[in-house]
């Protein structure tokens, strides 16, 4: 199956309602789960009945493929960004910036509002503190958010499109498609699973004078990459990306 293909394959798995991730998210571990209402008011948290239950997530170019660099993603993250962690303030300063931006030129996403006042109330760690354990490294424990009465699952359609037409400018032609598209200056790696850094694209560091650059683009990329996700995980453990529902339908609010 070559490139194209996997793009075609990424299409008709969405037009089918099929659990693919979305393009500009990408997947994480859901360590511990908290619900919000619509006005940002703590309601209760959880951590995942399943083991390694996954999530798909808002993200960027920077932070699907941050190393060392401050990078985050936009709604669920470390707590080391979504929460004022001693000596990583400058993370969850970042977060915040972005969030904040993204919610004001983006009226509409009632997800990320919320939990935008939420995150800067900075009750976070009080909310959470029967869920962590010092023997743990608590700063990289993973927080996902999902909002009472908006059921996104973790999607972000709002967030797809702003970032793909608004933040994203084509800046060279993509060789999977041959059209004008961005083209980025890193792709993830973690393709097969979180953490085992494989990668199926690897950036062109030098391009040539003023041509544009010829390499996958940004869209055509995610495509590929999370229809080869599918494929080998999601469409077998679709309970382990259901991860939102199943903090929406629990049944004790507290």
């Amino acid at each position: 199956m070559n490139w194209e293909e996997l793009v075609e394959l990424y299409d008709k798995l969405e037009a089918g309602g099929k659990p693919v991730c979305p393009i500009a998210h990408t997947y994480i571990t859901a360590h511990i789960a908290v619900l919000i209402d619509r006005e940002g008011n703590f309601l209760s948290a959880m951590k995942p009945k399943i083991k390694g239950e996954l999530v798909s997530v808002p993200c960027t170019v920077e932070s699907e493929g941050r190393t060392s660099n401050v990078a985050p993603h936009l709604i669920s993250d470390q707590i080391q960004y979504v929460a004022k962690f001693p000596q990583y303030e400058d993370k969850h300063q970042k977060y915040l910036d972005q969030l904040m931006d993204y919610v004001k030129n983006n009226p509409n996403d009632l997800y990320a509002e919320a939990v935008y006042r939420y995150v800067s109330k900075d009750t976070l760690m009080d909310d959470i503190k029967n869920f962590l354990s010092e023997k743990e490294n608590i700063r990289q424990k993973n927080v996902v958010f999902a909002v009472y009465g908006i059921p996104t699952e973790g999607r972000d359609p709002f967030w797809t499109d702003y970032y793909t037409t608004k933040v994203l400018r084509p800046n060279g032609i993509c060789s999977i498609t041959g059209q004008p598209d961005y083209i980025p200056g890193s792709y993830p790696r973690d393709i097969l699973a979180p953490g085992d850094r494989a990668r199926l694209f690897v950036a062109r560091q030098n391009p040539i004078d003023n041509y544009p650059q010829n390499a996958p683009g940004y869209i055509a990329s995610q495509k590929a990459i999370h229809a080869l996700q599918y494929m080998i995980y999601g469409a077998d453990n679709a309970e382990r990306v259901d991860a939102e529902y199943n903090i929406l339908h629990q049944k004790n609010i507290s």
